[in-house]
């Protein structure tokens, strides 16, 4: 009798499984129906069959009636190119735990709260960063630092893109005056790029992203830079940063070198704290002018 059970409840999850996964795959057929799509998908069942799940058309038919495991689930999702909602439908419907990379709602509102307290107590220039890159704070050394205008929040949203590429900051100037910089600027934007693109691999297709990443479009280089591969993963993280800096506005500008540590809020990477330590004697300098402890020093070799 108990075996009977499951095998009507296997078989009622398994229904409404294929359910979920047929209405994605007609919702996709039908977006297409006025134009190709980019790799000539057609989201039939029988290309389904063949990219995703080798099961799928004896599932169909009900020559099997083993629902597919969450890995399959998964390719499933993303040969049919589901949203993050869409996504988590479909492994909800087969019993599976979604994919949860990044936090939202109220815990991200709690993260970003921890993050705004923390910050506030580092001496050194930090701002708070999301998946997306979006800035969500940043303290008066950073802003100094990078002569970041205050008004810079007043027209929406900030993201690290646009001050890695709007020239309308100083950063980018500042960060590329001489061969040596403008190679280490160009290497951490392409590094950049690519870790942004693996962070958000499993909601490349949510509006939200799209949106975001059409507006990254409008600036030339992301547009050059996003297929490239960085040239050294592994040092690129360690590796020092240089930019021109100055004691005050009527200082020159000096080549300074620093570095960049992320620190994480909670047990997700972001919503994280990017802080920026000095690396050579004219960064000490420049970082004490802005507040720093004498004891950077210390605190910059050993993190």
């Amino acid at each position: 009798m108990t075996m009977h059970k499951d095998e009507d409840f296997q078989h009622k999850t398994l229904k409404i499984v294929l359910g979920e996964i047929e209405a994605v795959r007609m919702k996709r057929q039908r977006e297409y129906t006025e134009q190709s799509h980019p790799l000539l998908k057609r989201f039939t069942q029988q290309e389904l069959n063949d990219e995703a799940c080798p099961t799928y058309k004896n599932l169909l038919v009900g020559r099997s009636r083993r629902i597919p495991d969450r890995q399959t689930m998964i390719h499933i999702a993303e040969y049919l190119e589901c949203t993050s909602d869409e996504r988590s439908d479909l492994l909800l419907a087969a019993d599976y735990l979604p994919i949860h990379y990044e936090l939202e709602g109220r815990s991200l509102e709690l993260a970003l709260e921890q993050a705004q307290q923390i910050m506030s107590n580092l001496p050194f220039p930090a701002m708070i960063v999301t998946h997306t890159l979006d800035i969500k704070g940043l303290n008066e050394p950073f802003r100094q630092l990078f002569d970041i205008p205050y008004d810079s929040f007043m027209n929406g949203k900030l993201n690290k893109v646009d001050f890695h590429f709007n020239s309308d900051f100083s950063i980018r100037p500042r960060s590329t005056f001489d061969t040596e910089s403008f190679e280490q600027w160009e290497s951490h934007a392409i590094y950049g790029i690519q870790a942004f693109r693996r962070n958000n691999m499993f909601s490349r297709y949510d509006h939200g992203y799209k949106k975001l990443i059409d507006r990254f479009r409008k600036y030339d280089d992301l547009n050059k830079y996003w297929n490239m591969q960085p040239k050294d993963s592994a040092n690129e993280v360690e590796q020092s940063k240089i930019i021109l800096a100055r004691m005050g506005t009527m200082a020159d500008f000096v080549p300074i070198r620093y570095k960049q540590i992320h620190l994480s809020v909670s047990s997700h990477m972001y919503p994280g704290i990017e802080v920026y330590l000095p690396i050579d004697e004219p960064a000490r300098r420049v970082f004490e002018y802005l507040g720093c402890p004498a004891e950077c020093q210390n605190f910059a070799f050993n993190e």
